[in-house]
């Protein structure tokens, strides 16, 4: 048997078991019926069809427990799936050993999201009142959205602000909603964005100070395939990647060897 062969629930279901195998360490078909609300019967099939697939690495059944057990040679059925997407695995099994830091939400308009993305398909400028957190400015403006990005936790717009005659990041939810939001096209065009262009090769090591088994430990938990671990990102975006990793705050344990930009060719 294999798992590209199965219909996709039945699939979906020995992908579960795999997972409840995984990180705790056993599985019985009431969490199949749980789970996915499929019968006694159908348990019983998925978990037949499971068993088969491991072969003599199959997990063993605990008639005191009531429950199939794994074994100390036991291997994933589908390790990209299992194994790679952990968090997820974590929360499908019901562990109530896991939980994490609530995410603050951020609102945007999906109707401004919307008008500012058909303003860069189209090459509009759109009029805006932008409330800065530097001077508490909310003069309206008219900006022309080129792309988007995200940090990890919020949106981003990345527009050619005419007030600075520069680019600039505006975050959506800081358009304050009695902005005009009026569209002009464009009547010429755009100077290159070079930063956003430009990227940024940005060389990682632990911080120097660290003794060298913590250093060790560093290189071990952000995957490092050797001494340096090197990033690439738009020059755009580096100021998030900092902020991001924490590089310029005395706890982190990353610190940056070098940066190099490389850049676009230049125009004719």
């Amino acid at each position: 048997m294999s798992l590209e062969f199965l219909k996709h629930a039945q699939r979906e279901r020995l992908i579960f078991l795999d997972q409840c195998f995984i990180w705790r360490g056993h599985a019985k078909r009431r969490d199949l019926m749980d789970r996915f609300g499929v019968s006694t019967a159908q348990a019983a099939l998925d978990f037949k069809a499971y068993l088969a697939e491991t072969g003599a690495r199959a997990p063993r059944y605990d008639a005191v427990k009531k429950v199939y057990v794994v074994r100390p040679n036991h291997r994933p059925i589908a390790p990209e799936t299992a194994l790679e997407d952990w968090e997820n695995a974590l929360r499908a099994t019901g562990t109530d050993r896991f939980d994490e830091l609530p995410s603050l939400t951020r609102r945007y308009d999906p109707a401004v999201l919307a008008l500012l993305s058909r303003a860069a398909e189209n090459r509009h400028a759109v009029e805006v009142q932008y409330t800065s957190m530097t001077t508490g400015d909310q003069v309206p403006q008219w900006i022309a959205p080129t792309r988007f990005a995200s940090d990890g936790s919020r949106i981003h717009v990345r527009a050619y602000s005419f007030k600075h005659g520069q680019y600039r990041d505006y975050v959506p939810g800081r358009i304050a909603p009695e902005s005009s939001l009026k569209s002009r096209a464009l009547e010429e065009e755009l100077p290159l964005d070079r930063d956003w262009q430009t990227i940024a090769r940005i060389t990682l090591r632990p911080r120097s100070d660290l003794s060298k088994e913590q250093a060790a430990a560093v290189r071990r938990e952000y995957a490092f395939e050797g001494d340096d671990l090197v990033i690439e990102t738009r020059k755009a975006l580096e100021f998030y990647a900092d902020r991001r990793w924490n590089l310029d705050q005395p706890e982190a344990r990353l610190e940056r060897v070098s940066t190099e930009y490389i850049e676009p060719p230049t125009q004719a």
